[in-house]
Parts: structure tokens; C-alpha cells; sequence
């Protein structure tokens, strides 16, 4: 596993969710923050370090999946950042609506629930920026 250029940021309301992901991501050796909904996130995002990637729910309280991604859309620096989406709500989107999603939020990945640990430790794997990767224009 390479170095990463800050933790994996968790984005989930549900506690139980939230803390097996982070025990896992953790247990295979990645750093981890957590929080429990988009307005707590988008305040972690503007702070450093910033997180190599987000791994996002969609439906929470207080600011949900798609208001955090359309702040993040208008916002150079945090637009550079990878998003995962770990949602059920996604899951009925055809591939086509999935790809037009995409790229309007610029997601990386989509997951549904339940997770499957391996795919989303594949997807960390896969798209969290690396501490050598200087394209992303990302400050730590």
C-alpha cells in the first residue's frame, strides 16, 4: 500500500456502519476520519490535512449525500478530492444515469449496501490520492 496523502474520509449516519468501515479500512492499514453527516464532512474537507478520498452515504440527516457533492462541485480544491459512493439509494440508477452523474459530481466509484468489504477496500485502493501524486493540485 502506498502512502497516502491524508485519511480516508467516511461520510455515514449510521454508527454501526460507520465504525465497521472504519475498523476495517483501519485494519488494512489506512488512516481514517469519520462523520456522521454532509455538514460535518464539508467542515473536515476544508481543514487540513485533507482526506485522500471520501467515501460517501447519500441519505443522512442534517445535509445529505448530493448537497455536500454540489458544494464540493463549486470548490476547485475540494472538487480534486475522490468520491466514492456507498449508498442503496443509487443502487436502481441505470448505468447510463450513473455515468451522467458521474461526471456532473465528478464520483469516482459507486457502491451499494450492504458493503462488500473487499470491493470497498478495492475502491480505496483503487482511487484515494496518493502522498506521490502531485497532479491532483490537492493541499495537504
Amino acid at each position: 500500500m502506498a502512502s497516502l496523502r491524508g485519511p480516508v474520509l467516511i461520510v455515514e449516519d449510521d454508527p454501526d456502519i460507520r465504525e465497521s468501515l472504519e475498523h476495517f479500512l483501519e485494519a488494512h492499514g489506512y488512516p481514517v476520519v469519520a462523520a456522521s453527516h454532509g455538514r460535518e464532512a464539508l467542515e473536515y474537507l476544508r481543514r487540513a490535512p485533507r482526506p485522500s478520498m471520501v467515501v460517501l452515504d447519500m441519505n443522512m440527516p442534517v445535509m445529505d449525500g448530493n448537497r455536500l457533492l454540489t458544494a464540493r462541485k463549486g470548490d476547485d480544491t475540494l472538487r480534486a478530492i475522490p468520491v466514492v459512493i456507498l449508498s442503496a439509494a443509487l443502487v436502481g440508477m441505470s448505468p447510463r444515469d450513473r455515468a451522467l452523474y458521474a461526471a456532473s459530481y465528478g464520483v469516482a466509484a459507486f457502491l451499494g449496501k450492504p458493503a462488500d468489504p473487499p470491493q470497498v477496500l478495492e475502491a480505496v485502493e483503487r482511487h484515494a490520492l496518493r502522498a506521490e501524486d502531485t497532479s491532483a493540485g490537492v493541499p495537504v
